[in-house]
């Protein structure tokens, strides 16, 4: 069943969370990202029961649940710090919830064994948390969320307190243990590339607007304005004014030069800016013939493995290029200090309205 909220807000006075509408899909895997302060807590509050909203209503399925409290919601909840019993070992950590509800001896044992199974952790039943790592007390955490079998598990950050490699590998296993045991798995994350792998769709939210929708891939190549597309990940962005309209193109004037752009479909205003994300610019040793190219020097150069990161030096800017690593052995090393070119395809810059900071 469907997870629908309709016209849901929050005002705290300092901080308004504007009206809300959202459907989420049984099964679906969906984030909310966007910088602290936004409203993705209270978006997870909400939902959860432990905020009333302001105005708005919140079903699962066909029941409206909007004043249900948590215990009535079948929604549970993962915390950031996760919130284990300390004198209770990994067993009775998981059965809390079941023997509140009065739950039969035999009952607990299957149910609690089986999610202990699930998350592989079966082993530390008899383990105290405190002697749990941090990987081991995040599955714990899961198993208590989801041994009763919630229509919606609420995630707020639950990777943040793990080192990286660690959370690299619990992205993986959240996303397959969503996909075992079908319920709707909701998560509040600042992380970019978190949300990125993870998703099915991601909601954008930024001063408690949400303001874009969409699966990963959308986000990504088609944000809606400069603010989504440097959040969802890094760009460098050209600010102009459209001038000559050549058809299926326009020209954009502005410090840097004229370039290209393409159409979208919909009405530009005069002022735009040009967004290019770093992996889809090229750096060329020498001038050529190529269109969009601007001249620039390496500031400094930073190797990451699978690709060689540059920030480049133009004309009142700088900006980002990621090179293939692949690609970079092909070609002349560069320097800090060299002259180089940069140049992209017409079709890879996106075109946008501005956002200013702060609005």
């Amino acid at each position: 069943m469907s997870l629908r909220l309709v016209e849901v807000s929050k005002d705290f006075g300092s901080f308004r969370l504007a009206p809300l509408n959202l459907t989420i899909e049984r099964g679906e895997f969906f984030c909310l990202l966007g910088p602290s302060g936004c409203g993705k807590t209270t978006v997870l509050r909400l939902i959860g029961g432990f905020e009333p909203p302001s105005s708005g209503q919140i079903w699962l399925g066909d029941r409206n649940m909007t004043h249900f409290p948590p215990n009535e919601r079948n929604v549970h909840t993962v915390f950031q710090r996760y919130a284990l019993f300390p004198h209770l070992n990994v067993f009775e950590n998981v059965a809390f919830s079941l023997r509140l509800k009065g739950t039969s001896k035999t009952s607990i044992e299957e149910k609690v064994r089986d999610i202990l199974r699930l998350v592989e952790i079966e082993t530390l039943a008899d383990r105290k948390t405190t002697q749990l790592s941090g990987g081991q007390a995040q599955r714990v955490a899961l198993a208590r969320a989801l041994v009763d079998h919630p229509e919606v598990l609420l995630l707020d950050e639950p990777l943040s307190a793990l080192d990286p490699a660690l959370r690299l590998k619990m992205r993986e296993e959240l996303k397959t243990l969503c996909r075992k045991v079908g319920s709707t798995f909701l998560m509040v994350t600042h992380d970019q590339e978190e949300a990125l792998q993870l998703s099915d769709r991601i909601a954008v939210l930024r001063n408690g607007n949400c303001l874009q929708v969409g699966p990963p891939k959308m986000i990504y190549e088609d944000p809606v304005d400069t603010f989504v597309a440097g959040f969802i990940g890094p760009v460098n962005e050209i600010h102009g004014e459209l001038a000559e309209d050549l058809g299926e193109q326009f020209t954009l004037q502005c410090t840097l030069g004229t370039f290209k752009v393409k159409k979208n479909g919909t009405p530009l205003p005069k002022q735009i800016s040009l967004v290019l994300r770093p992996e889809k610019m090229r750096i060329l040793r020498q001038k050529t013939a190529a269109e969009n190219l601007v001249e620039g020097q390496v500031l400094d150069i930073c190797y990451l493995g699978s690709r060689t990161e540059y920030n480049v030096r133009l004309p009142g800017t700088q900006f980002k290029v990621f090179e293939p690593e692949l690609e970079r052995m092909k070609k002349k090393s560069l320097n800090a200090g060299d002259r180089i070119f940069l140049t992209w395809k017409t079709e890879d810059a996106i075109v946008l309205r501005r956002v200013e900071s702060g609005t």
